[in-house]
């Protein structure tokens, strides 16, 4: 084994790809990067600059797409308790997968916000309260006693996505900058009344081309009613409860402003940083040891 054979990598699975992080023997960083999002036999073709000919080496996966649903852990549960063994004919990795988390009522599934909250947990064991992790979905946990009691999901990014892109919206609401006023307005009425997220939406192109409202102040309505909707449904998550942020996209300000304007100050993690932290726990857990 040289100097520059790795310890163990962790990968990520997220809407742009999946993450890699390459360990040293030293557990520090010799490598990041980022290769397309790969079924498992054809991780080892993708790492192939990272992995000896004679060793195997461990590669950590969290969100990993392909685990078969039977294999999620229900809650009430720790975030993380054990790794999958996934099957590789390639001697050079042990491919371990970090399993994801069910809830049979109401019906909900998350894969790799779980190891994301796993790096919350590592830096801050005695956390209680409300994790909110923004990626291509948000996902709110509720956390308590070290374990995960409860969660809830919303696809809130993607529809925001498709009103922008793919709606009668679409000309009016380009991605534009923040306008605390337009969204601060709709997100009240939304949060108070649920039931006008239509009517505001339908105002939007009509107020584009009637009042000539500018694509910022329209843009800046539709992120409120969106997100307005989803923290009215998330009410008994972040009501009262102290609330951690992890995001990397421009979705996650938005979300703390949005909790600042109903009197709640969420702290803010990079998602990136939380899920490195969660890998790094696992790997320190439940592979070093063996």
């Amino acid at each position: 084994m040289t100097s520059l054979s790795p310890s163990w990598i962790g990968l990520h699975w997220d809407t742009a790809g999946v993450q890699v992080w390459v360990h040293d023997q030293n557990g520090q960083l010799s490598a990041q990067t980022q290769i397309p999002a790969v079924e498992p036999h054809q991780i080892a073709g993708q790492l192939n600059a990272y992995l000896p000919a004679r060793q195997t080496t461990p590669v950590i996966c969290s969100g990993l797409p392909f685990i078969p649903v039977s294999a999620y852990r229900a809650v009430p549960v720790t975030a993380v308790s054990s790794l999958l063994q996934v099957q590789t004919e390639d001697p050079r990795l042990q491919l371990l997968a970090i399993p994801g988390l069910s809830q049979k009522k109401p019906a909900d599934m998350m894969c790799g916000d779980e190891t994301a909250i796993a790096g919350v947990l590592a830096a801050e064991p005695d956390f209680d309260g409300v994790v909110c992790s923004i990626s291509n979905k948000s996902v709110w946990t509720h956390i308590s006693a070290g374990e995960i009691v409860s969660f809830q999901s919303f696809l809130t990014s993607e529809l925001a996505l498709g009103l922008m892109h793919g709606s009668l919206l679409a000309p009016a609401v380009a991605h534009g900058n923040f306008r605390a006023n337009a969204f601060t307005d709709v997100l009240e009425n939304i949060i108070a009344r649920p039931q006008n997220f239509g009517s505001e939406l339908g105002r939007i192109p009509a107020s584009a081309a009637l009042n000539g409202t500018d694509v910022n102040t329209c843009w800046s309505r539709l992120m409120g009613a969106v997100i307005g909707l989803e923290l009215s449904g998330a009410r008994p998550y972040w009501l009262g409860q102290r609330v951690i942020v992890l995001g990397d996209a421009m979705m996650t300000p938005l979300y703390v402003a949005a909790l600042a304007h109903v009197g709640l100050r969420a702290e803010t993690r990079p998602r990136t940083d939380a899920v490195l932290a969660g890998l790094r726990h696992v790997h320190k857990t439940y592979v070093a040891p063996q």
